[in-house]
């Protein structure tokens, strides 16, 4: 029974590149199979003890309750899924993929990890060449374009899970004696990093500047050198990416050019509207402070906010949700949910995983930017990858304190 477990979680990890329906099917199966193996009781007193269950066990309640104050069941953010009625969306994104955390948490360990990592990197490596095909004209796959080649993601997820795999790919060139696989390692690295540059995703490009210049502080003991040559590093990346990538360059403009309208408060842009819904969404939560509006009737509070303050900004109203998870959050489940999901990333950001505390910060910062100007948790592959490891690295760090006892 645990090595079924085991093997589908491995899968697990290798399919959330591809966004598949073994995202939606293994959580319920590996669920079962936790159950049936028994010994539920030693579980529950590791469970108890562990603190990212309790923090994603909190915002399952608190999201189920937000009912309780919702003007509607069917009026509020449901990802693409907007005809849901808000319990079906709950029982998808807050229960469903929730029960995956109690199964990871009890089964990782050692081994399990370095399986699940490499699972992971084995797919993001497939989705690279793919990438790279459709850069190349030499194929269509999915819904990747050359001038947008991810694949089976949007690019903001893509590039946010290229990050991740950089700083891991890293770690093990630096962390492996054999020349052959610290080749491997490095050439993976420097593709993938490459890759991030040549897709439009500026949250996961943010995100590897950042932790490009923590890597380096971190992993040479916080050497002032090696900060300098992360830094000169970096210059390198980004001069290349704006010579040789016509994506990253069109990106560079747009952006350059949100900003100047915005300091004349105009907002007709892909960022504009983002920081125009936040806007609206912070004015909504003064009225609010506390509950928020609720998960059913979310939306339809913020239409409310744009209609009465911002006549001039229509768009409020199109956007599929509020661009910032902690707003999201806030928003639909009250200042509970934003407190939570605050503890997780201090916990990420602060907590010993031992031989694998780099990956955590790594994944904490890329994960940090992706909430502050996306919805992760609203689709399914967001709340999947997030959910998945976070439970990992919690159960690896709760079987290293075992081994120590």
């Amino acid at each position: 029974m645990r090595q079924t477990i085991r093997f589908l979680l491995i899968l697990y990890a290798f399919s959330l590149p591809f966004n598949k329906f073994t995202l939606n099917a293994i959580p319920i199966i590996v669920f079962i199979l936790w159950l049936l193996e028994g010994d539920l009781k030693a579980k529950w007193q590791m469970l108890r003890r562990c603190q990212i269950f309790w923090i994603f066990t909190g915002l399952s309640a608190l999201y189920l309750f937000s009912f309780l104050w919702s003007g509607s069941v069917s009026e509020g953010y449901f990802g693409k899924a907007e005809n849901h009625a808000g319990l079906a969306f709950w029982v998808e994104k807050y229960l469903y993929l929730v029960i995956l955390v109690p199964v990871v948490v009890t089964v990782t360990d050692r081994a399990l990890f370095k399986h699940a990592i490499s699972a992971f990197l084995g797919a993001m490596f497939l989705s690279e060449i793919l990438s790279y095909g459709i850069f190349f004209r030499l194929w269509q796959v999915g819904r990747g374009t050359p001038e947008d080649p991810t694949p089976f993601l949007h690019h903001t997820a893509y590039s946010t899970l290229l990050v991740f795999t950089v700083f891991i790919l890293l770690y093990r060139f630096f962390h492996t004696k054999a020349t052959g696989m610290k080749l491997f390692y490095l050439f993976f690295a420097l593709t993938a990093t490459a890759n991030l540059f040549l897709n439009g995703g500026r949250t996961g490009q943010v995100a590897f500047i950042l932790s490009a210049l923590f890597f380096a502080y971190y992993h040479f003991r916080f050497s002032p050198r090696a900060l300098i040559g992360a830094v000169a590093a970096v210059a390198v990346v980004l001069t290349l990416s704006w010579h040789g990538s016509p994506v990253f360059q069109k990106r560079m403009h747009e952006t350059q050019q949100t900003l100047q309208k915005m300091r004349h408060n105009e907002y007709q842009t892909s960022f504009g509207q983002r920081v125009a819904i936040w806007i609206a969404t912070l004015d909504l939560l003064k009225e609010h402070p506390i509950l928020g509006a609720g998960l059913g009737h979310a939306r339809a509070a913020v239409a409310e906010v744009q209609r009465k303050q911002y006549p001039d900004r229509p768009y409020i109203t199109t956007m599929p949700h509020v661009h910032n998870q902690f707003l999201q959050s806030y928003l639909e489940a009250g200042i509970g949910t934003l407190l939570l999901w605050c503890w997780l990333f201090y916990l990420l950001f602060t907590r010993s995983f031992y031989d694998y505390t780099l990956y955590a910060r790594v994944f904490a910062i890329s994960m940090l930017i992706f909430f502050l100007v996306d919805t992760p948790y609203l689709f399914r592959i967001g709340a999947a990858y997030l959910l998945f490891f976070s439970s990992l690295l919690f159960g690896y760090r709760k079987w290293m304190e075992a081994q120590q006892r």
